[in-house]
């Protein structure tokens, strides 16, 4: 028997080669160099792929409208539970969906160039973007547990500030504030604010 190729699927299969062009740039060439986690290089490029897939099917097949939003719902519903998401890689994934639903949903008869032009516009953004929070700086606060309580008096500040530098990893320290301490065994909760440069650590919650 032999197997018919509609015209289209050449088609699709050019724009599912430029789509996946088009997220492993931005995933690879803005996202990993700034403190990215390879396992979302993966992430972005296999979710933006099967979407791609899943909606080339919905375009192509009669289906319902309330189905096509319940599969979309299925991964709102998944949304990585297991793993707490930044908001920064949740951009990426968001990002990774939208272009490869919107270029696989692209009538035939549609002036590609838009739709170049369009993914071109959302990568020079995110870069834009990108290069202006570099060039900022992030204070974070972190909640430790301190065993040195002999540094925590003000007039000692100067030493604690060292101590904690050197265990930590941490510099410009600008604010730090002592919290419980136990006497007992020798022990003070600290929280402490600095600079993060380098966005290396994050924020620690109560």
């Amino acid at each position: 028997m032999e197997l018919a190729v509609r015209p289209e699927f050449y088609l699709n299969f050019a724009k599912f080669f430029y789509t996946t062009i088009v997220v492993l740039v931005f995933s690879y060439f803005l996202y990993l160099p700034k403190n990215g986690k390879k396992e979302y290089l993966l992430t972005n490029v296999m979710l933006s792929a099967i979407i791609f897939m899943i909606c080339a099917f919905i375009r192509n097949v009669q289906l319902g409208l309330g189905f096509a939003i319940g599969i979309f719902a299925i991964f709102g519903i998944i949304r990585y539970r297991t793993v707490t998401i930044s908001a920064r890689e949740m951009t990426y994934l968001f990002l990774s969906v939208g272009i490869a639903a919107k270029n696989a949903l692209v009538p035939s008869d549609f002036n590609y160039f838009t739709v170049v032009l369009s993914d071109t516009i959302l990568v020079l953004l995110l870069w834009g973007i990108e290069a202006m929070l570099s060039r900022t700086s992030t204070m974070v606060r972190k909640l430790i547990t301190y065993d040195n309580v002999d540094l925590i008096t003000p007039e000692k500040e100067t030493e604690l500030k060292a101590d904690l530098s050197t265990k930590l990893g941490i510099t410009q320290i600008e604010k730090i504030k002592v919290g419980k301490v136990n006497l007992k065994e020798s022990t003070a909760r600290l929280e402490i604010y600095f600079i993060d440069k380098d966005e290396r650590h994050t924020t620690t919650q109560e």
